[in-house]
């Protein structure tokens, strides 16, 4: 292939478009896929120290975004996941070691051997949001519903701005961090949905429900500041207030509160 050809191949190729950067959600989302595991090698992808300059994992493309010439005579006639080379399917955690193999040594057989791998995730997945969701929707609508008459005496106000999660968490905190960050991502859209479709009936405010839950906080922030004990102290307070069996819906609409509602402290460094 002349370079020429390549790039009147490569300009008319509607797959390849302007990269995108992926938002923190959906990087939970691709290392949630992969358990937290480089899936070439095996290594760790969890940021134990919490900092940015020790993050363990990159977001790779399968398909390259902008592949080389050789990369594109090598996989002429391969299958490409998703609609162009920015889709959720066309990407996936892995160590910085492995995406630099990836990046720079790509050919055909290596490339199959990831794109197999993402399918499998995708495929185990769906299976499993198939499965946990089957009966909690309702749950989670049966606790939202139920919260909204709870009556707690309001004792605190919410600060103007809400906090990014990432900053209400200690290094220490991080396997509570990660079960709410995961639990925000895989059901925010819906509890927020159920919140807006309950707002404003029979004078339902969903500011003052924030504040309620504020309130149950501050309470507990007086003889503790352990957020794990305080995380379960509210599932708790929230599953005897509602009447509801099911403690994984009441810890999502907890998880929710946390990004909504200023339930935990941002960390002053």
């Amino acid at each position: 292939m002349e370079d020429n050809e390549f790039e009147i191949l490569k300009n008319n190729d509607t797959y390849l478009v302007e990269r995108q950067r992926p938002t923190a959600a959906e990087e939970q989302l691709f290392l949630k896929e992969v358990d937290f595991t480089c899936p070439l090698c095996g290594d760790d992808l969890r940021n134990h120290k919490q900092t940015k300059q020790n993050k363990l994992y990159e977001i790779a493309h399968i398909y390259p975004n902008s592949p080389t010439k050789e990369q594109y005579e090598n996989l002429i006639d391969v299958e490409r996941l998703g609609n162009n080379s920015e889709s959720f399917e066309n990407k996936i955690a892995l160590c910085k070691n492995c995406h630099d193999n990836q990046d720079y040594h790509t050919n055909k057989n290596d490339y199959e051997k990831l794109l197999n791998i993402k399918k499998d995730c995708l495929i185990k997945t769906r299976l499993l949001e198939s499965t946990f969701s089957i009966g909690l929707e309702k749950e989670i609508a049966y606790v939202v519903e139920k919260i909204v008459d709870i009556d707690e005496k309001i004792i605190s106000e919410l600060n103007d701005l809400p906090v990014n999660v990432k900053n209400k968490f200690y290094t220490s905190e991080r396997m509570l961090k990660d079960k709410v960050s995961i639990l925000i991502t895989q059901n925010y859209p819906y509890v927020l949905e159920l919140f807006k479709s309950l707002d404003g009936i029979n004078d339902f405010s969903f500011s003052s429900l924030c504040l309620r839950i504020k309130s149950c906080y501050e309470k507990m922030k007086v003889i503790t500041d352990d957020k794990e004990y305080i995380f379960n102290e509210i599932v708790n307070w929230i599953m005897k207030h509602t009447g509801s069996k099911s403690q994984v819906a009441c810890e999502i609409v907890v998880s929710f509160f946390i990004q909504n509602c200023e339930v935990f402290d941002e960390i002053t460094e």
